[in-house]
């Protein structure tokens, strides 16, 4: 009878594994702990491409909680025996848009997508491009093993523009697409839904957000007359204006010394001199 562990890091459960077996770079458990923590004891939904022995299957299920749904794709039939409760596991092509279809229909969106199937660029390509649309607003996709990108027997070598690391270039060009100043440069669904890509060694993690173009504000007094060549008046907004106004309010200057009172005494002298002066 196997003895039900306290739950605690992923790196604690990989090192006092009693289960069914996993593979894993050591670093990647850092790396899901950042990403990954803030989904525990959630009712999520986890998808995790590649089963293999099933052993990560049985970790994320421990890790993130009973509450979560843990599914698990192959293309190996073997790996249909691997089902227990709270984990499913489907027998199917990564990139196979029917199968995917079928995913879709079954489980609806998911909350944490991992692949670590075929580690082939154009499989990871295939999936992230059909199951991205699925992954729920403010869920996380994450591609393991991105070293394969480079091996030649993978269809992968620095440089080539067919690789998933290439295709990650690209999605960084979304992402700033609300910035374009060029005609061929518009905004797509990445540029409204990738909010923050992470790479690391092997593994990349990037996060689904509904994004809106992004605001840029001033704050705070001019100390020159120009601002990168401009009028300092001409660049001050509605927003800049009320914000300067706000700080002549007597209870803003009675904050503002307390919290710098030699700064708030170097302010009041050279307004003294400058009065002097006058």
């Amino acid at each position: 009878m196997r003895i039900r562990r306290p739950t605690r890091g992923l790196r604690w459960y990989f090192e006092h594994n009693d289960g069914r077996m996993i593979h894993k770079w050591l670093h990647y458990f850092e790396v899901y702990e950042r990403h990954v923590s803030r989904f525990r004891g959630r009712r999520v939904t986890l998808l995790e491409i590649g089963v293999s022995h099933g052993g990560s299957l049985e970790m994320w299920r421990h890790y993130l909680g009973r509450r979560a749904t843990i599914v698990g794709i192959d293309i190996s039939p073997r790996v249909a025996e691997l089902a227990s409760p709270g984990i499913d596991v489907l027998v199917g092509d990564q990139s196979d848009e029917s199968f995917l279809e079928e995913l879709v229909q079954r489980y609806g969106s998911f909350d944490v997508i991992i692949d670590d199937g075929s580690h082939f660029p154009e499989h990871q390509k295939a999936s992230i491009e059909y199951l991205w649309p699925h992954l729920n607003d403010g869920g996380i996709y994450v591609v393991e093993d991105l070293h394969s990108n480079y091996w030649s027997d993978y269809g992968g070598r620095v440089g080539s523009p067919e690789t998933f690391i290439a295709w990650l270039g690209h999605r960084i060009d979304d992402m700033h697409a609300f910035h374009s100043r060029d005609d061929d440069f518009v905004v797509n669904d990445w540029t409204r839904t990738l909010n923050g890509l992470h790479v690391y060694d092997s593994i990349a993690v990037l996060d689904k957000h509904l994004r809106e173009p992004l605001e840029n504000r001033r704050t705070g007094r001019p100390v020159f007359d120009d601002i990168y060549g401009t009028q300092a008046d001409s660049m001050i907004d509605e927003y800049h204006r009320r914000q300067l106004e706000s700080l002549g309010r007597p209870m803003a200057r009675v904050r503002r010394t307390l919290r710098d009172p030699r700064g708030a005494y170097r302010r009041a002298t050279a307004r003294f001199k400058r009065d002097d002066d006058m």
